[in-house]
């Protein structure tokens, strides 16, 4: 990959502050990088679903019924 002299000198000094390749902290960047795209696009359509009242008791019922079944399960467990 070919990179700026700039971003090449960050990185290296990134990576010798954290004590790790160029190669390792270029990974760790990335994944952190997905997973902010991940989070954001969660977050945009739980905006969308919030702002639609249908949509939003749709899924509170479905919360209300997952919080129901979890308290169920819990009750049936044997006490240790």
């Amino acid at each position: 990959m070919r990179v700026s002299r700039r971003t090449h000198q960050l990185l290296s000094e990134l990576a010798a502050q954290q004590g790790r390749s160029v190669s390792d902290l270029l990974d760790r960047l990335a994944e952190q990088a997905r997973r902010r795209q991940i989070l954001a696009q969660y977050n945009a359509r739980m905006g969308e679903l919030l702002a639609d009242p249908e949509e939003r008791r749709l899924w509170q019922d479905d919360v209300d019924l997952s919080a129901a079944s979890a308290a169920e399960v819990v009750e049936r467990e044997p006490a240790s």
